[in-house]
């Protein structure tokens, strides 16, 4: 089924807190612009006027309406010896220096909505699938998000107006799902459709207008589920470990996380809870355990002048506790954190059925499996027109300013020299680490013409994790970054830059430069035209008080910026730094690309498009190849990312790129810990 957008796809229904919040969307912006990000203090901190808790998003204790699904001897303390297995400490955001965790979450945005149940369970389920392949050693460097919305939207546990962990595992177990660039988190309740589940949006087609587009369902993704899920603490009373010791339920939830990964945890919220800024929590209540009204996960624990507590994470963005995540007490005073955890464990991810991709440029399928087929007839004075599965050739996404780019150079670049600059490189891994920031969709809840901030970000998000990593020497410690592409989409407008019609990538790193750049859990990613408000560079929604401007708790800057063209140059930038941001020219061959070395014949290089090239490398039989990555989901090309040919100029993506060098003056670098 095809359908036309006139705003975002999945309507609140009438009784959610989303439509009794309608004023609090974002959709609705505020009068009144910065010019620039403020820059916090290192102990900036929810205010005493913030967000009041209304309603709660958990109903109750966690159930498995079907029974738990776990086979004996499979749960974590079983398969340890605990008194000699489990460490004192363990923190999954540091262990040896490697960030095993996803990147942080902000349920309350765009609008208001209960959904900690649904991110609870993802994000945990989404940090065991990671730490499983880190495991095993097949991890690729690329994160997955699960999307949190496909539960919202098929009722798969609950709703914007709360919902039970239990039931979003049952869901997951029977109907799979997909990961966050199928189905963008959106914050209402939406449609348990085909395209509710995994879409894609194409530019619309007279009569309709050009934005926002027309969407259709895509049947051929990658679909992720669960093989076990049940309580942490066995509920029809304890189960001795390899020793044939019973653990207490402390050390059973302590190894429930070390072996296998966060788990999913129930609390009671308190407004002391919700403006939290940091240290070691603890607050009395009542019976905590009968009132649990919110979920989020347990990561790991530790002990601080002689305090044990817990660390975990929520779902209120990086501006909440520190940069997302909590301690709390652990043996008492904590909320009853610990009374009420769930666990489950990823299965072997498959593709759906459909082999397929629903599309309304039905004539380009057939090119889909063959990037190194004879390319369309094509001059280079002549340009591609019409639809693509992924790109608009009449409107591109990608707009040069006439004359000289805009660079800020304060410091000598890096220069290729054949006997130091690596033979190959990539941000997925450096001496064993990744780098590399999240997967991204651009043309998802509708379509958007944001290719010019979407290689942007991703490309500098990476450098500020490898600048990190370098300062902590070697390490990929979390925190993890995600720049807020819709910042740029909605303040950048110089080189006639307009937004979700296309912009200049120079500009955009212009404006990061001038400006600062908040990540993504302050102004979420909605595929649409927004005003330059402080609302929209960093926000906090509440269903009663609606949307309102936050203060962010970290403000990236960069310290320099200019472009860089030609192999051995772009090879010594990258190697030295990292990631740049490059123009290329979607041919329809490109546009259908599953696989493989691209290799384009047709001579296009009239740049319309703009991804990010991570790294580079050559092939045993001595083909030369860039690695990059795109910004149309997951289900396009090698799970986002590319292959193409180096040092010819194919599709001109040798011709015009962009870097940036992140400052790090103001970071408070973390971890103060580290698990060993």
């Amino acid at each position: 089924a095809r359908r036309a957008r006139t705003h975002a796809h999945a309507m609140p229904r009438a009784a959610s807190l989303a439509a009794l919040a309608a004023s609090a969307s974002l959709a609705a912006p505020q009068a009144g612009a910065a010019s620039a990000i403020e820059r916090p203090g290192a102990a900036a901190a929810l205010s005493a006027d913030g967000p009041s808790w209304a309603g709660a998003c958990k109903r109750g204790p966690t159930t498995f309406a079907k029974g738990e699904r776990v086979a004996p001897g499979r749960r974590a303390h079983e398969r340890l010896r605990v008194a000699d297995d489990v460490p004192e400490a363990w923190d999954w955001r540091n262990v040896s220096g490697v960030n095993h965790l996803t990147v942080m979450r902000n349920q309350h945005l765009p609008q208001y909505c209960g959904s900690c149940w649904a991110f609870g369970t993802t994000s945990s389920l989404a940090d065991r699938l990671k730490i499983a392949a880190l495991k095993a050693g097949t991890y690729d460097g690329v994160e997955v998000l699960l999307a949190p919305q496909v539960l919202v939207n098929c009722g798969g546990g609950g709703s914007c107006e709360g919902g039970d962990p239990g039931a979003a595992y049952e869901y997951i177990a029977e109907e799979g799902i997909p990961d966050e660039t199928c189905q963008n988190y959106e914050a209402v309740d939406g449609e348990c459709s085909p395209y509710g589940v995994c879409e894609t949006c194409t530019p619309g087609q007279d009569p309709e207008p050009f934005l926002p587009g027309t969407c259709t369902a895509v049947t051929d993704y990658t679909q992720y589920t669960i093989e076990e899920y049940g309580h942490v603490v066995p509920p029809k009373g304890p189960t001795p470990d390899l020793t044939g010791s019973f653990p207490s339920q402390k050390a059973t939830i302590k190894s429930a996380i070390y072996a296998d990964g966060p788990v999913s945890c129930g609390i009671h919220v308190t407004d002391k809870f919700e403006k939290y800024s940091g240290g070691i929590f603890s607050e009395f209540s009542i019976a905590p355990e009968l009132a649990i009204n919110h979920e989020l996960a347990l990561v790991g624990w530790g002990s601080e002048g002689g305090e044990d507590y817990w660390i975990g994470r929520n779902s209120w963005g990086t501006y909440w506790g520190e940069d997302g995540f909590f301690r709390i007490k652990m043996d008492s005073e904590n909320l009853g954190v610990a009374s009420d955890c769930s666990w489950a464990t990823p299965s072997a991810v498959k593709r759906t059925a459909g082999a397929e991709r629903v599309s309304p440029a039905k004539a380009m399928e057939s090119k889909a499996k063959a990037p190194r087929a004879a390319a369309s007839p094509k001059t280079k004075t002549t340009k591609f027109s019409g639809k693509g599965l992924h790109h608009d050739f009449d409107q591109p996404c990608l707009k040069r300013a006439d004359g000289a780019p805009k660079s800020v150079v304060k410091t000598a670049v890096p220069q290729y020299d054949a006997a130091t600059t690596p033979d190959s490189w990539d941000i997925r891994n450096v001496d064993g680490v990744s780098y590399a920031s999240r997967n991204v969709n651009q043309h998802i809840p509708q379509y958007c013409g944001s290719c010019w901030t979407q290689g942007t970000t991703s490309a500098l998000a990476d450098r500020f994790m490898l600048a990190q990593g370098k300062a902590l020497g070697g390490t990929n410690a979390f925190p993890e970054v995600e720049l807020a592409a819709q910042v740029l989409v909605d303040c950048v407008s110089a080189n006639q830059s307009n937004g979700c019609s296309g912009g200049d990538p120079t500009a955009a790193y212009s404006w990061v430069y001038e400006n600062g750049q908040t990540d993504a859990t302050c102004s979420p990613y909605t595929a649409k035209d927004g005003d330059c408000s402080d609302l929209h560079k960093c926000a906090n929604c509440d269903p009663r008080k609606g949307c309102f401007v936050q203060t962010p708790k970290r403000v990236f800057h960069i310290s320099e910026h200019g472009q860089v063209r030609g192999e051995e140059a772009m090879m010594a930038e990258i190697a030295a730094r990292g990631s740049i941001g490059c123009g290329l020219c979607v041919t329809p061959e490109f546009d259908a690309y599953t696989g493989g070395i691209f290799n384009d014949t047709s001579g296009c290089k009239e740049q319309d498009h703009e991804i990010s090239i991570t790294g580079y490398g050559v092939t045993d039989d001595g083909i030369k190849y860039w690695i990059g990555r795109n910004s149309w989901g997951e289900y396009w090309g090698e799970r986002g990312w590319f292959h193409i040919v180096r040092g010819t100029d194919n599709l001109g993506v040798e011709d015009a790129c962009d870097w940036a060098v992140p400052d790090l003056s103001d970071w408070d670098l973390l971890p103060k810990a580290a698990s060993a």
